[in-house]
């Protein structure tokens, strides 16, 4: 039986046009994902061991007067993955990476704080291709940085998903500026 997973991400609300092309670099250069889980900014990365129910409280309790922002994806980088001996390429913001810091650093504070990542995987990034040659994916962030990138977007509520295999189940949508 497959492991389960359990993840919190922000899918930010973006224009149909940053949308569509966000997913286009996510479908030609990270196809496994860009048709599962929407374009994202993960905020807790894969746990397992932890029941659906009792991981969505803690996001819950942690996620409690947190509001909504803006977040401007201005730069694309190139990551090298020592593990996977590939590149990564994301999307990272200028304006909205401390909120995202934060947010993430607000959801690790409590019952999650052994999950947080260490190193580069940690900094607030939305992904738009991996497992390139690192020459390859240098040239491909380049060339978007050169034609003037500049996606505005916002984080109004995070989602609890479900990874089962290659099942992907969203279990919750959270509202960001609710009341406790």
């Amino acid at each position: 039986m497959p492991a389960e997973t359990l993840l919190a991400l922000v899918c930010p609300e973006f224009a149909l046009a940053d949308y569509q092309q966000i997913q286009i670099w996510r479908r030609e250069h990270d196809g496994v994902l860009a048709d599962r889980v929407l374009p994202h900014i993960t905020l807790v990365s894969p746990v397992s061991g932890w029941k659906p129910g009792d991981f969505t409280r803690e996001i819950h309790a942690r996620l409690a007067g947190q509001q909504p922002f803006d977040i401007v994806l201005d730069k694309a980088v190139s990551h090298l993955d020592t593990e996977a001996e590939a590149a990564m390429e994301w999307l990272v913001p200028t304006i909205g990476r401390e909120a995202l810091s934060a947010l993430q650093d607000q959801l690790h504070a409590g019952a999650l704080s052994a999950e947080r990542p260490a190193g580069p995987s940690g900094i607030p990034h939305l992904t738009i291709g991996r497992g390139a040659e690192p020459a390859v994916s240098k040239a491909r962030v380049a060339e978007i940085n050169e034609a003037g990138l500049s996606i505005h977007c916002r984080a109004s509520a995070v989602q609890i998903i479900r990874y089962k295999g290659d099942r992907v189940k969203l279990l919750e949508r959270v509202p960001l500026g609710r009341e406790r």
